[in-house]
């Protein structure tokens, strides 16, 4: 379909496929919110389609596919999670008559290990509408994003037997030394079964629709510039256990992110030897806002996504780089909710190649993203290929 607004450079300039999509993330399970997770995806919505001079009116649509490798989850300093060191006190009261009172003894668990992987492939499935009409000298773009996720996650975790303190005197009669020792065997056998039980909720391999993302993005493209402003609503459709550990979908809730992203490019002029023939750098910047969950009663906090892109176009070829952040800007609520917070935050960084499929409006990105600096969040590395194409 030919669009009469605008008139395209060679190239990969001519890669007006979806470009209107700026603002519309490929959705995954990223990870404190509740199950340390916030609907925001760990891999960058820029790539090589950022340096479209123009969008075409029509349909379009994109398909994603997704691997992640989630190696570990990290606690408010940026360390791996542990299972806590507590002190249990011992309920001697009932054993011993009452002569020694509950929690005279205390039974001392020191803090455990946790082994966490998960590894997640992912499609995501995109079909959208980008309007003839202006409104405001802008299109009207209108997107569904339907993810379908398979997840396998192996959980290991050791927590050593507890200790009683302070040691019980050698004067204490017989019976009462056995019942202290045969309370505490008791304890630990509780501690032992609770993360026997955690650790089977966890490993779990688990397949299925995850939430549907729904979009509405106005863009308007003038000269070098082009703003796109937008929402998106998450529905939960995906399937959700709150008995289970991995879940393709996020939990009973809603989130709404309304969100603004630019590109410009600073010399569309590819031919030319200058260093910035070609390049087109990007920003964005969005605010999720998520409901309570119904099913658990806890409401993970709100928070702000940042992500700057930028490309550099070579004849149907370009590469790039993306950086992003993911920052919690409000505490967890509801129940079970820690007290301090637990507010997620993570980076990320990758490169990105594109190729424009030559005479079609169609082409391919191959994206790779790493986390650093993740606090209260999943530590993971990702590696996603996307086709794009316009009808």
């Amino acid at each position: 379909m030919k669009n009469t607004a605008h008139r395209s450079a060679p190239g990969l300039a001519k890669f007006k496929v979806a470009s209107c999509m700026v603002l519309v993330a490929v959705g995954m399970n990223a990870s404190a919110a509740e199950s340390a997770k916030l609907r925001q995806p760990p891999v960058g919505a820029f790539g090589g389609e950022i340096a479209a001079s123009a969008d075409n009116p029509g349909l379009f649509g994109t398909a994603s596919l997704t691997y992640l490798n989630i190696y570990k989850v990290t606690d408010g300093n940026g360390d791996a999670i542990v299972l806590p060191g507590r002190a249990l006190p011992l309920q001697t009261g009932t054993p011993t008559g009452g002569a020694i009172p509950n929690g005279t003894y205390t039974l001392n668990v020191p803090a455990g290990s946790i082994d966490f992987n998960q590894k997640q492939t992912q499609l995501n499935l995109v079909g959208g509408y980008l309007s003839e009409g202006l409104y405001g000298d802008g299109h009207l773009a209108f997107a569904i994003n339907v993810p379908l996720i398979k997840q396998s996650r192996t959980f290991v975790a050791v927590q050593a037997a507890g200790t009683v303190s302070p040691t019980p005197p050698a004067a204490l009669p017989a019976a009462a030394r056995g019942a202290i020792a045969g309370v505490a065997a008791a304890t630990n056998a509780a501690v032992q079964a609770g993360i026997a039980a955690t650790t089977a909720s966890q490993n779990a391999e688990v397949s299925g629709i995850g939430d549907t993302e729904l979009s509405m993005v106005w863009v308007r493209h003038q000269d070098r510039l082009k703003v796109a402003a937008g929402v998106s609503l998450f529905v939960p459709t995906g399937l959700y256990d709150k008995t289970r550990g991995p879940n393709p979908g996020f939990g009973n809730f809603y989130t709404l992110r309304p969100g603004v992203a630019v590109t410009y490019a600073l010399n569309p002029n590819h031919t030319d030897a200058a260093w910035d023939a070609g390049v087109t750098v990007a920003a964005r910047l969005s605010y999720g806002i998520n409901t309570t969950n119904k099913d658990t009663d806890y409401r993970s906090g709100n928070f702000l996504y940042g992500e700057l892109g930028v490309v550099k176009v070579m004849g149907d070829w370009a590469f790039g780089s993306n950086l992003l952040m993911t920052q919690q800007v409000s505490d967890d609520t509801g129940v079970g909710a820690p007290a301090d917070g637990s507010r997620y935050r993570s980076y990320g960084i990758g490169p990105f190649l594109s190729y424009k499929l030559p005479g079609k409006d169609a082409g391919f990105n191959l994206q790779y993203s790493d986390t650093f600096g993740a606090r209260n969040a999943i530590v993971v590395k990702a590696l996603q290929l996307r086709f794009v194409k316009a009808w």
